[in-house]
């Protein structure tokens, strides 16, 4: 079977998951196929256009070429010409034919996470992906009213490293696209009422909603901690759909779920964009069930790229010296969970045991690990009992990457045996207090974790953990 070579186009490129999610699909379509990413500044795309890219097989296209390729393209397919926007490109018999695979990516993912496009949709947004996002639901035969929410402008934070003139220029930008997406709106003749609201006119909003659309980069990493609307607009909404991808789990995902709500997150919209790319390419067709895993496969494999590395074992496992060197390693901040609360404490961790005891102690665990997993960039050695707290690693999970040191026993007793900052072990028979400790919390800890390193030196560990999340494959 011959080979055919395909590649993600944007610039900068950074850590895309386009490689990751096409060689998982390849397989599925039968295709024998490599895929790469390929960083090309905007003076240099005409050029390389010419050369290296009209010799792929096809080729997807992001930021900030997605416009400015139109001109050099042969052909467009489908919605590329109404957006004025492509994200691939096939090469056949010498023609480059460019189409959108944004809109169907969207309708997959809501089908694949059970979520119905019907009755009074919330949109948020008025950028490009707002606007695919607007008209799918206009098209949608069951949707009966469509409000999008769009920021006003004076609400807006200047960039601080903006002169005057960009400012300007961003805001007249941002001023032409919204007068773009208002027109697409008004001339879609679906028949579906839109109406326009800004932030000050949804908080005074009462209508229940059958889906909340985020088609906004709100919440998107490195800025986790933001959500585009309130508790209590997402308590009027029966669903949720985030197009943002990274994190997994955004602050608007989480607060839907633990308000009982159906929840997804763009991960799906992403894996379902290159199924469709695919299609296009080989005029194949993917089934739902067996595209499935790769989502939940994609969200790992971005944990790992971005995500926080956390961390667990039973004490004495080399937590923290192997939290210093990877946080070396990697250029990552350490955060020791123990440290961190007898900072805040102005105790120690035996003191804070006497003086409120254990019960109290957990609870500090549990608040640390719900802001620990809003941050980016740290690599955190959690204390014995954090993810013996099956709690803890949910929270966790949905934005770090768990893994387990696991030397031999006898390695940790060994390094115990002189160790008295343990309130746990201080007492009569210390050796079988953490024997039975230990053989209590390691499943808890082999259920929480991503994967295990059992190695018993501490720099060989650091490295095996590097080696499995730099993997690009």
């Amino acid at each position: 079977m011959q080979q055919k070579h395909f590649a993600v186009v944007g610039h900068p490129i950074g850590h895309t998951m386009s490689p990751f999610i096409h060689r998982r699909l390849f397989p599925l379509a039968g295709v024998n196929g490599t895929y790469t990413k390929l960083d090309i500044p905007p003076q240099e795309l005409s050029a390389q256009f010419t050369g290296t890219l009209r010799q792929l097989s096809g080729f997807n296209v992001t930021i900030p070429h997605k416009q400015a390729i139109l001109p050099l393209l042969d052909q467009l397919e489908g919605d590329a010409a109404r957006f004025g926007s492509v994200n691939t490109v096939a090469v056949r018999d010498g023609q480059t034919i460019g189409c959108t695979t944004d809109g169907i990516g969207f309708l997959r993912a809501l089908k694949t996470a059970g979520i119905p496009l019907q009755g009074q949709i919330l949109l948020l947004g008025s950028g490009g992906v707002a606007h695919v996002l607007a008209n799918e639901v206009l098209r949608a035969p069951n949707v009966t009213g469509l409000t999008v929410l769009m920021r006003r402008h004076t609400d807006e934070r200047p960039d601080k490293n903006d002169s005057a003139a960009d400012a300007a220029c961003k805001k007249a930008r941002r001023g032409a696209r919204e007068t773009a997406f208002l027109q697409s709106l008004s001339t879609a003749d679906s028949g579906v009422p839109v109406r326009v609201l800004d932030s000050a006119g949804l908080s005074q909003d009462r209508t229940f909603y059958d889906l909340l659309i985020n088609g906004t980069s709100a919440g998107m990493y490195p800025n986790l901690c933001t959500c585009p609307v309130s508790r209590e607009v997402i308590a009027r909404c029966k669903a949720v759909f985030d197009a943002v991808y990274n994190p997994g789990v955004t602050i608007l995902v989480k607060m839907a779920r633990d308000l009982g709500k159906p929840a997804a997150s763009g991960m799906g919209m992403l894996v379902w964009q290159a199924a469709a790319a695919e299609e296009f390419w080989f005029s194949c067709r993917f089934d739902t069930e067996k595209v499935r895993p790769i989502i939940g496969e994609a969200e790992q494999a971005m944990r790992q790229q971005f995500g926080n590395i956390v961390l667990c074992g039973f004490m004495g496992c080399g937590k923290s010296t192997v939290g210093k060197l990877l946080a070396a390693r990697t250029g990552r901040q350490l955060v020791d969970t123990d440290r961190w609360i007898e900072k805040q404490e102005g105790r120690t961790v035996s003191q804070l045991f006497a003086e409120h005891g254990e019960k109290w102690f957990r609870q500090r665990e549990t608040e640390l690990c719900r802001t620990l997993s809003r941050r980016t960039g740290l690599v955190i050695a959690t204390g014995g009992g954090v993810l013996a707290n099956p709690l803890n690693a949910c929270i966790l999970r949905e934005t770090c990457t768990i893994v387990l040191l696991q030397p031999p026993y006898e390695v940790i007793a060994h390094r115990l045996s002189g160790d008295h900052s343990r309130p746990l072990l201080e007492g009569p028979d210390k050796d079988a207090v953490a024997r039975r400790l230990y053989d209590q919390r390691m499943p808890l800890y082999q259920a929480a974790a991503d994967f295990a390193v059992h190695a018993e030196d501490s720099r060989t560990a650091a490295e095996q953990i590097y080696a499995v999340l730099s993997d690009e494959e």
